[in-house]
């Protein structure tokens, strides 16, 4: 307990210190969120929290490796704690030239792609993974390649989706990766016990200066770092398993974020085609309306319907603790009642995220009547990334 106490306080006690440094350093540099027409905060924010954190993450296990053996043992080689800093750190930079120079979607998933195939070949790899009526992906390397890079690239935008609110992705983050340091530790998997632990107490010195009202961002490169991380870890927690990967349990304790992005590539591709019907079948055209943003997302959509920013940030950190305990909770569960559970979830996310667009929907009609515009005026307080 000392072990984790010190891994777990270490990060922490620097993102005390670095985050605001790192604001300070935005503030002198001018690398800041201003506010336009599609952000609802008021005044400049510090971009760069996904440094402030990666720096504390790092610095904190670097400061600790003279004092644990064991850490020592898991710095090196395959599959190791300097392979994730590394997988993590490209992944950074990545997201921080993207919120410098706003990159295009297709270079940035391009990016993605190539750093998921590089975390692969650092040891980092999916073997068999169960599927419901006793079948199972084969674990041979095309197939584990495929899975890998899929689940890192596609975990890591589903947190990049959610940063719409201050202190969201950070504190679902912090939840869901302290449910991923509990599977690993059962696991016995030691480098995701060690690197989920460093990631939690990073994530709660920062959210101190990114809870509402937020003094710093997590941007792409926060959002896009820590998504990876995630992922990475909810993958390795099982590598060491003789038995087929239940990927299942992790999508479940990625809950929030995972559930979110599956129902808004739902929900805009379903607009798209009643749109424009069989003539949106193009991929091009509809890989392009998936991208679009748009303001369905579960958090947008409580602030949409009057909720204060700190009312929606509890109503969703609760819905992700539930999750993440149902996720935790099916660990010994047969994979078809998994399967049918997840598709459970994911009908009634859809049948409430439609409830709640049609109540914002009637609220911003009204709005736009009483005030005699004819328009529609969203009902919405401050939020941001």
């Amino acid at each position: 307990m000392a072990v984790f106490a010190a891994i777990l306080i270490a990060p922490w006690l620097l993102a005390l210190v670095l985050t605001p440094a790192t604001i300070r350093f935005a503030k002198r540099h001018d690398l800041l969120d201003r506010p336009s027409a599609r952000k609802a905060h008021g005044s400049p924010v510090a971009l760069l929290g996904g440094v402030a954190l990666y720096l504390s993450i790092v610095l904190g296990v670097a400061l600790l490796l003279p004092f644990l053996p064991g850490l020592r043992g898991i710095a090196l080689g395959s599959g190791s704690l300097s392979g994730l800093a590394l997988g993590c750190g490209l992944m950074l930079a990545l997201g921080v030239w993207d919120d410098l120079y706003d990159m295009s979607a297709r270079w940035k998933l391009a990016g993605q792609v190539a750093i998921a195939s590089l975390t692969f070949a650092l040891g980092f790899q999916v073997g068999a993974v169960e599927l419901p009526f006793g079948f199972d992906l084969s674990s041979a390397a095309p197939v584990s390649f495929v899975v890998t890079v899929l689940w890192i690239v596609g975990v890591a935008n589903a947190f990049n989706l959610i940063d719409g609110m201050d202190g969201l992705a950070s504190g679902v983050a912090l939840i869901t990766v302290l449910t991923v340091f509990l599977l690993a530790n059962q696991e016995g998997a030691t480098v995701p016990v060690v690197a989920a632990l460093a990631l939690s107490g990073a994530l709660a010195g920062f959210l101190r200066f990114n809870l509402p009202p937020a003094r710093i961002f997590l941007g792409d490169a926060g959002a896009l770092s820590i998504g990876y991380l995630t992922a990475v870890l909810s993958l390795a927690s099982y590598q060491k398993s003789p038995a087929a990967v239940a990927l299942i349990v992790p999508l479940l304790v990625l809950g929030l974020p995972a559930l979110d992005t599956i129902l808004a590539v739902v929900r805009r591709g379903l607009s798209h085609f009643s749109s424009r019907g069989a003539q949106g079948l193009s991929v091009r055209e509809l890989i392009g309306a998936v991208a679009t943003a748009d303001r369905g997302h579960l958090h947008h959509l409580l602030l949409r319907n009057g909720l204060p920013v700190g009312s929606a940030l509890v109503v969703l950190y609760t819905v992700c603790l539930a999750l993440a305990a149902i996720g935790f909770g099916t660990r010994g569960l047969a994979t078809e009642i998994r399967f049918g559970l997840f598709a459970a979830l994911l009908a009634a996310g859809f049948a409430g995220l439609r409830a709640l667009e049609r109540r914002a929907a009637r609220l911003e009609a009204d709005a736009a009547r009483a005030a005699g515009t004819g328009e529609l005026a969203p009902v919405e307080h401050r939020a941001a990334g």
